[in-house]
């Protein structure tokens, strides 16, 4: 009887060890010339230039370039249906809501890209908010039955001044598990 109350105990603790480090985070490796900029509530890594102001919320990560151009990229990630755990699909919920925010938007270039190791997608347009032009690129992967979308907005004068920034920043994601 003894020997197997000892036997439940070291499994127990086994379990337990198991559990623990299988639901910790893995240590980042922050890239060269950026900073994290997701907290510690979130799935996900997202790294950002040095010099970017980093706004952490328990929601999403976002950050903006500090000299004030209007240029920031965000990630946001929020739980889908089964019905809807595809990017296009996502994309036709989001875009009705993007068009009922933002006027004049441009035709939308859609591409196959990846985020963290994931096939996706990523749409590019211009569109007006209170008659100033912004450039977007949203790039979109789903993950266990979550939507992961990290967006660049820039406007048109500072565009081309970040994109390879912001390539940075996309290749640099890492999911947690």
């Amino acid at each position: 009887m003894k020997k197997l109350s000892v036997v439940a105990l070291l499994l127990a603790l086994v379990t337990c060890f198991f559990a623990f480090v299988g639901c910790s985070k893995k240590d980042p490796s922050v890239p060269d010339g950026m900073i994290l900029a997701s907290g510690e509530n979130v799935d996900y890594f997202m790294y950002v230039p040095e010099g970017w102001k980093v706004d952490k919320s328990e929601l999403y990560t976002s950050a903006y370039f500090s000299s004030g151009d209007a240029t920031s990229i965000s990630t946001t990630a929020y739980g889908v249906s089964a019905e809807t755990a595809t990017v296009d699909a996502w994309w036709k919920t989001f875009e009705p809501q993007l068009k009922s925010v933002y006027t004049e938007i441009s035709e939308i270039a859609v591409t196959d890209a990846k985020l963290g190791g994931i096939e996706g997608k990523e749409y590019s347009f211009t569109a007006k908010l209170a008659e100033k032009e912004y450039n977007f690129i949203i790039t979109a992967v789903v993950k266990d039955f979550y939507i992961y979308y990290v967006t660049y907005t820039s406007t048109p004068e500072y565009n081309e001044d970040h994109l390879e920034e912001r390539v940075k920043v996309i290749e640099s994601f890492e999911f947690n598990s």
